[in-house]
């Protein structure tokens, strides 16, 4: 695994908020500026948050958690302005390997919290899978918004359903532990085991280049509909997703249980009727002994943020209802739990 210590690609926030593609694009050296003499009264906290490859869809994601949760000094005061992160917290999204690298290092005590899908967080918390012991502090403070699986192949070709992809050479992405591995769970449940295809590791935005010119006969990979890389290969390049069988989900389901059932909207990629397919929840993690006053700063930040939010964002809206838990694979911190029950009593 590659300490997070190592990694160097950050993206923290700006005083005051910045579009979601700013903050991505923010360099850490920047971080200086936010030392303003006028500002240096008020405590300071700096907050990484293990991500994922910046090809991968958890990187913009956690970008956008970071700022949601940051409120570096200087910045605008809550008391006037609704959503506004977590008083002299400045949050940073750092780019790593993937779900068990974030969770080892989270583990660790190298980062201070993680993105990694639900079945990888509950391998890492009973020790099983890839984990050798079990991290029994690992919490959750929120689900993101449910990450679909996509199968995309060339218009016209012979590839017409999963079956099909037999012999084949299918990009599954560059994450073992995520969206390789949901991958591999979709296609051996339609008859397709790891010998009877190639599997090539590249990120969506590589693996869409190589299905246009030629190079790969499919992609399969996980994101939030209308995901940008899909639309611009139906549209550019003739692409076209494949449905999945309904009958082959529940046998994928049965090998990973936080898979769910789910369906590609018509008006996600102008379709003529929804898509079958299956999802799975990305979820932030921490350890439960994380300060309690923190979390509790950070649920409701990140509430207030989804609540404001104007257009797409990468956070469940459902993220603490009661439907979400036997999905999220680990229990919600107590501060996050608390402020759940809260919420719900609230009506909020």
């Amino acid at each position: 695994m590659r300490d997070a210590e190592t990694a160097t690609t950050e993206a923290p926030p700006q005083a005051g908020r910045l579009s979601r593609r700013a903050a991505l694009g923010f360099g850490a050296a920047a971080l200086a500026g936010f030392a303003a003499p006028a500002a240096l009264a008020q405590p300071v906290r700096f907050f990484r948050i293990a991500a994922g490859p910046i090809g991968g869809t958890m990187f913009p994601a956690a970008g956008w958690i970071a700022q949601a949760i940051s409120n570096p000094p200087g910045s605008r005061p809550c008391e006037r302005y609704g959503s506004c992160g977590v008083p002299g917290l400045i949050a940073m999204a750092q780019s790593t390997e993937g779900s068990i690298a974030n969770i080892e290092a989270l583990r660790a005590g190298t980062i201070d919290a993680a993105l990694a899908y639900a079945a990888t967080a509950h391998d890492a918390r009973v020790g099983a899978g890839a984990f050798k012991t079990p991290f029994s502090g690992l919490c959750a403070v929120a689900s993101l918004a449910p990450e679909l699986v996509h199968v995309l192949v060339r218009r016209g070709g012979p590839i017409r359903t999963i079956g099909d992809l037999k012999g084949r050479r299918v990009a599954v992405g560059v994450e073992a532990d995520g969206p390789a591995g949901v991958a591999e769970a979709v296609l051996k449940a339609h008859g397709i085991g790891p010998k009877r295809y190639r599997a090539i590791a590249l990120n969506p935005d590589a693996a869409a280049g190589a299905l246009a010119s030629g190079e790969i006969d499919a992609m399969v990979f996980l994101a939030r509909p209308p995901a940008a890389v899909a639309r611009q290969m139906i549209a550019d390049h003739g692409g076209v997703l494949l449905p999945l069988d309904p009958e082959r989900m529940r046998a994928a389901i049965h090998t990973d249980p936080y898979l769910f059932v789910a369906a590609i909207p018509t008006d996600a990629y102008g379709a003529a009727a929804p898509a079958p397919t299956l999802a799975t929840l990305p979820v932030l993690l921490v350890r439960a002994d994380l300060d309690s006053a923190l979390v509790a700063a950070m649920s409701r930040a990140l509430w207030l943020a989804v609540k404001d939010a104007e257009g797409d964002h990468p956070l469940d809206r459902q993220s603490f209802a009661a439907a979400q838990i036997g999905r999220r694979g680990v229990p919600l911190h107590p501060a996050a739990q608390t402020f759940r029950d809260e919420l719900l009593k609230t009506g909020g």
